[in-house]
């Protein structure tokens, strides 16, 4: 009987979900072959070789959006951003020379202009935690990023 009671418990412990935070085995869904949406978390800048790289986690994330009425009456839509994964490894990849950064307003930024590589350095690195979305061109080049605004 106490083993039954205990291979019950077992069994259900096990099958309950992992907690989202950096422990689960989140696959990047990107393909080499066409243009491609990741979506990451924990960005980091990196240069190698004078070239921009960001080396970042995959996130599987839900999205949904909500009608928000603010105290004044205005209505405006709001995302609901749910985290179902974040990959345990580490990927990494280039930088286009020229890409866009969008978050509360549109910024072009030249990647090899240093007061545009602070400038992200500076986002990333206040945003750690933040879901992006990574535009990946057929190169596979950045060549957009999007902060999903929780």
């Amino acid at each position: 009987m106490r083993i039954s009671v205990f291979l019950t418990v077992l069994i259900f412990l096990s099958s309950c979900k992992k907690s989202h935070e950096g422990t689960s085995d989140c696959i990047c869904m990107a393909k080499d072959t066409t243009d491609s949406i990741l979506t990451v978390t924990n960005p980091v800048f990196e240069i190698k070789d004078h070239q921009g790289f960001i080396n970042y986690n995959c996130a599987e994330v839900e999205i949904a959006i909500a009608s928000v009425t603010d105290s004044t009456g205005n209505e405006f839509c709001e995302n609901l951003v749910d985290v179902k994964c974040i990959s345990n490894k580490t990927y990494s990849l280039k930088l286009a020379s020229k890409l866009h950064y969008t978050s509360t307003e549109f910024k072009k930024i030249n990647s090899t202009n240093e007061a545009d590589k602070h400038f992200l350095i500076d986002e990333l690195k206040e945003n750690s935690k933040q879901i992006f979305e990574l535009n990946i061109d057929k190169q596979r080049e950045i060549v957009s990023i999007r902060k999903l605004e929780k």
